[in-house]
């Protein structure tokens, strides 16, 4: 890329508006996703189903660290 092409690449970035309501759906999902499945890991009983168990295990990580990513202060 040529310095013109970085240039021009920044002023469409800086002209786009950024889609705050997607931001807050992916957001409001990710912390009812986040309670459901710390709630489901703490609470329900999965004696007979190991996969159900890491699967509630997996999504609970996964959207624990995707909101503290998304809300890390950036420096």
């Amino acid at each position: 890329m040529t310095s013109h092409d970085q240039l021009h690449d920044g002023e469409q970035a800086e002209n786009t508006k950024p889609n705050y309501t997607l931001r807050r759906i992916k957001t409001l999902l990710a912390v009812i996703a986040c309670t459901a499945s710390a709630t489901l890991l703490f609470t329900w009983r999965t004696a007979d189903s190991q996969t159900a168990t890491v699967l509630v295990s997996v999504i609970y990580i996964l959207t624990g660290l995707w909101l503290t990513v998304r809300f890390a202060p950036r420096e």
